[in-house]
């Protein structure tokens, strides 16, 4: 028998009250579902480009297969909106509904896609044909005549300057670097307080744990106005999430650094597109177009022979299959830059190598004090260890560039 709360059963009771104070569990789910769906759809750009970056394979291909449907009707609706207004009112990188793979399939960077000679191999892609780089004067330069095939023929109106839009590729195998022998390095020898030398660094993730602090160290010698950016887990394996070349150029036609140092590596050790075939990392395919990128990278700062570039090496990582990887990237590296007189490979794993020959955290110092030099991660570099790098960074600078003149004046 019920137990009767004021001449209701007490069940009665307990069930009205639950539908005056709460919602059923049905509702609940149901508004909850409804949520994350508003959710997925405000957010689906991003998500499809997540699912872009991923590393090539099936996971890859299902996410972009789910994705890519929801991406459509969502823009075609106009229900992406709202969060690209907020992305634009808080200042975050904005992309429009075209631009959610804006090299397609292929991975962009050329990845293989064929650059014959004298075909237009920028029809298609906006963001290169946006980007230009004066010709080099004179005779000798890095590049071969391939790498500098015109894509648009657009002249620089401004100036008046031959330009071209910024090199492609040339086919794998067909590159045709000269080794510099016959180009003079005319970096300015001795940069004072009033004619500074120019440098500018840019990398990825391990750029961010070294850059600020070579940036200041550059700027005591009172002779290098310095600069430094970074973009986490970026490299040239994946320009379809952030394009390294173009981003040279912008900075080498807005600055016109008198010297570069490049670090890059850390996320490269992935499979590739290379003639619309996925390339798996250091098979023959991916070492051959790995060293295209690199070598091209390479080029572009040097086009003028007023520039020279430091390229950094990836130290001794913690982790031994990391570590091989990144031994491999170096290797395509010191590889390329061998060939250009201008490109300076700098080797960094002995400088961090532990006691016992190995990874370690600490590592002596010059008067064999232990110093902690990597982060707990066992990849990137603490403080102290970007400022070992740092130092020896213009350490190499200052083999061809006199950083003491005027310095005092």
């Amino acid at each position: 028998m019920a137990v009767l709360r004021e001449g209701v059963p007490v069940s009665a009771a307990t069930s009205a009250a639950d539908r005056r104070n709460g919602m059923p569990a049905g509702k609940v789910l149901l508004a909850g579902a409804l949520g994350l769906a508003l959710a997925i759809v405000l957010n689906s750009q991003q998500l499809l480009r997540e699912a872009q970056q991923k590393p090539f394979g099936w996971e890859r291909d299902v996410s972009v297969a789910a994705w890519e449907p929801v991406e459509g009707v969502a823009s075609a609706a106009g229900v992406h909106l709202p969060r690209l207004w907020a992305d634009e009112a808080l200042g975050r990188e904005v992309l429009d509904p075209g631009e959610v793979d804006p090299y397609g399939p292929t991975g962009g960077f050329g990845g293989g896609i064929a650059h014959e000679a004298g075909g237009d191999t920028g029809a298609a892609d906006p963001v290169r044909a946006a980007a230009v780089v004066a010709e080099p004067s004179g005779t000798g330069t890095a590049a071969s005549g391939d790498q500098q095939q015109n894509s648009g023929g657009a002249g620089d109106a401004a100036t008046g300057a031959s330009a071209t839009t910024m090199p492609r590729f040339p086919p794998p195998g067909e590159q045709q670097i000269s080794n510099g022998a016959d180009e003079a390095a005319t970096v300015p020898w001795f940069p004072t307080p009033a004619d500074p030398l120019q440098l500018h660094i840019m990398g990825d993730s391990m750029v961010r744990f070294f850059g600020d602090v070579m940036v200041s160290l550059a700027d005591d010698t009172g002779v290098i106005e310095a600069s430094a950016e970074h973009q986490l887990s970026s490299g040239l394996s994946r320009p379809d999430f952030y394009d390294w070349p173009t981003r040279i150029v912008e900075v080498l036609a807005a600055e016109d650094p008198d010297a570069v140092v490049l670090m890059f590596g850390g996320n490269d050790a992935q499979a590739i597109v290379v003639d619309g075939q996925i390339a798996r990392r250091f098979s023959d395919a991916w070492v051959q177009e790995y060293s295209a990128r690199v070598g091209h990278v390479m080029d572009l700062v040097t086009t003028d022979a007023d520039r020279v570039l430091i390229w950094v090496g990836q130290p001794i990582m913690e982790d031994p299959e990391y570590d091989s990887r990144m031994q491999g990237v170096n290797e395509v590296f010191a590889a390329e830059a061998a060939k250009r007189d201008r490109v300076h490979y700098v080797d960094t794993r002995d400088l961090f190598r532990g006691p016992n020959g190995g990874f370690s955290r600490y590592v002596a110092d010059a008067d064999g004090q232990l110093s902690d030099v990597r982060l707990t991660d066992g990849v990137h570099l603490s403080t102290v260890g970007g400022r070992w790098l740092s130092q020896v960074l213009l350490d190499e600078l200052g083999l061809f560039v006199d950083l003491t003149s005027g310095a005092q004046s």
